[in-house]
């Protein structure tokens, strides 16, 4: 991206994060462990240690407004933290720019870390975070292995704020707000677009519901909600592990269809399988229709081709903006952090994929 696109988009954001927010109310992957970082202050790069793993420091810079936003509190270091790698994967990059562009407008020195997927570290990461002191903490809740990790965070004074999975009830009290899709409600959606665009479907029909792991709260959620509408027709979801490594995505999935050649229907529930599915199907030989979650080139394409039919817009760039932002209202204003549903309910069909294809809205639309 260039750095004037770059620009451009940062000051549309400050514009947008200026309007109040409104009270509403989760996947994908890679199996990495690495972080990247920048500073946008004065393009000078920092880097922290940490104790469970490496991280990076991308100092906003962005000016201060005239009330007071971006410099009003003093404590302006905060802590972004990723479940998989947004170096190699889309869904989780979008997040990461809408998290740095309101670091930069917001004036936050924000340190990226990621998890790689892996539970254990990303334990170590929140507990090593807290122990920084940070003046806020952004964290998806992908597993509850780190709940009780964050609501210590809490206790210690941490303003805690989630984003793409939220916490578990047990530890709802411990974030400040929530900003993700609706899982159940959007897997609703999903679930019935299927049936009005594959009128076929029948009770026993087999229909495919791939996860990166389905125990998780946005598989569980999502496959409800898609179960709830195909119950409508007695159909109902057959789920599979992928896990949020292409490579083995690609071959369990290719596997899984070339012993059930007579599937009916595919609804990926996390951005994995879904940017693996086609290249699946055609290694097995079989095309059955999909309509899925998240975006990434692969699912565009998909799209364009007429393989994919649908897929729900989560809108990961939301994630991290408006997390972030709610952090420097909450810093510099006292204003009280909301829940938002970041993708509403819209889907992503032929009619209107062509709003993300614009090459300066990679890392933002997909």
């Amino acid at each position: 991206m260039t750095t004037s696109s770059r620009t451009s988009r940062i000051a549309a954001a400050a514009a947008l994060a200026i309007v109040p927010l409104v009270a509403l109310t989760a996947c994908s992957s890679s199996s990495s462990g690495s972080s990247s970082s920048s500073s946008a202050a004065g393009g000078a790069t920092q880097t922290a240690a940490a104790a469970a793993g490496s991280a990076s420091a991308a100092a906003s810079g962005g000016s201060a407004l005239s009330d007071g936003l971006g410099k009003r509190n003093a404590a302006r270091t905060a802590t972004f933290i990723a479940f998989y790698d947004p170096a190699s994967d889309a869904f989780w990059n979008q997040m990461l720019s809408g998290a740095k562009d309101a670091a930069q407008i917001g004036g936050l020195t924000l340190t990226t870390q990621t998890a790689g997927a892996d539970v254990t570290k990303m334990t170590e990461l929140v507990s090593a975070a807290a122990a920084s002191k940070p003046a806020a903490l952004f964290l998806p809740f992908n597993d509850p292995a780190w709940e009780n990790a964050a609501c210590e965070a809490d206790k210690a004074g941490i303003p805690v704020f989630a984003f793409n999975v939220p916490p578990a009830n047990a530890a709802k009290s411990c974030v400040k707000s929530f900003v993700g899709q609706d899982f159940t409600a959007v897997g609703t959606i999903v679930g019935q677009r299927l049936l009005q665009d594959v009128p076929t479907l029948k009770s026993g029909d087999k229909v495919l519901c791939p996860a990166e792991e389905p125990t998780q709260q946005y598989a569980i959620q999502r496959g409800g909600g898609v179960n709830t509408a195909l119950a409508t027709k007695g159909i109902k979801c057959t789920f599979l592990q992928t896990t949020g490594e292409d490579a083995k995505a690609l071959d369990a999935l290719t596997t899984w269809l070339t012993a059930n050649p007579d599937v009916k229907a595919v609804v990926p529930l996390g951005g994995t399988p879904h940017r693996n599915l086609v290249k699946a199907e055609d290694a097995a030989g079989v095309k059955a229709p999909i309509v899925g979650f998240d975006t990434s080139p692969q699912v565009i394409d998909g799209i364009k081709s007429g393989r994919i039919l649908a897929t729900a817009d989560q809108q990961g760039y939301i994630q991290g903006f408006q997390t972030v932002m709610q952090a420097v209202l909450y810093l510099d204003f006292a204003l009280s952090p909301a829940n938002i549903n970041s993708g509403g309910n819209g889907l992503i069909d032929k009619s209107n994929v062509a709003n993300l294809e614009a090459p300066d809205l990679k890392g933002v639309r997909y």
